[in-house]
């Protein structure tokens, strides 16, 4: 069971010496070995023994909460993929492997930052209605750029739908206008009949967008676009609202 002392005895890391006898007393009364047989009772009683001890003794209590701090940095740390200096030292890849593979999320390190930061009340509240709304905000991005992708893919597909029913009338129109051309001029043409050549300029325009447009799709929703979407907006944003100092 992967709890530190404070969970195991169901206190706040906040508790006073009192509460955390109290709350010895009522998980030795449910955990020991001589009241509960179940197979992890005389485990579980031994860790309560040791977070007693612990957490009453003020040095040693002390340097557990900054063991606790340090790993929420640590948590930070895999959060952002950004590796501690014994990893970036090693050559053994299956040790980053391993580091890779215990990345926290964003939610797993607030939680440790609620509960052991060492903040306010109401710092933490701001904190976590900034995380709260920088989501929002990188997930109204998101959604907004699949959208656009989307419009920009069914936008390309209805004209070139179109044009696989008009061509032969483009084509016409195309070659009047260049037989006009080449018998009256260019430029008497662009006079006497403009709308026919607006026409075959925007039929053109139409039918060039139909292959940019799948490219533009494919930028904005491409892998390093959502690489700076996370790494550059909402990792940033996120260090803000907790505080975290690089």
């Amino acid at each position: 069971m992967n709890m530190n002392y404070y969970e195991l005895l169901g206190v706040k890391n906040t508790a006073s010496k009192d509460e955390i006898k109290e709350a010895y007393k009522k998980q030795m009364k449910k955990w020991h070995p001589d009241i509960n047989k179940d197979e992890n009772a005389v485990g579980m009683s031994a860790k309560i023994n040791e977070a007693k001890e612990v957490l009453l003794d003020d040095d040693k209590r002390k340097d557990y909460d900054l063991y606790l701090t340090k790993k929420t940095e640590e948590n930070y740390n895999r959060y952002t993929q950004r590796k501690n200096e014994r990893n970036q030292n090693t050559n053994n890849s299956e040790k980053e492997q391993v580091y890779e593979n215990k990345k926290v999320t964003k939610w797993e390190y607030l939680k440790d930052w609620l509960k052991y930061g060492n903040y306010s009340k109401p710092r933490k509240l701001i904190g976590v209605i900034g995380v709260l709304l920088e989501s929002i905000l990188c997930w109204i991005i998101k959604v907004l750029l699949i959208l656009f992708s989307f419009i920009c893919n069914f936008v390309s597909y209805l004209i070139r739908l179109l044009f696989s029913y008009i061509y032969p009338i483009v084509g016409i129109i195309v070659l009047l206008f260049i037989v006009q051309c080449l018998t009256s001029g260019f430029y008497k043409v662009l006079d006497e009949s403009p709308q026919i050549f607006n026409s075959i300029i925007v039929m053109i325009l139409m039918f060039i967008s139909s292959f940019i447009l799948p490219l533009i799709s494919k930028l904005i929703i491409s892998p390093k676009v959502f690489d700076v979407l996370y790494n550059k907006i909402d990792i940033g944003l996120f260090k803000k609202c907790v505080g975290y100092k690089d």
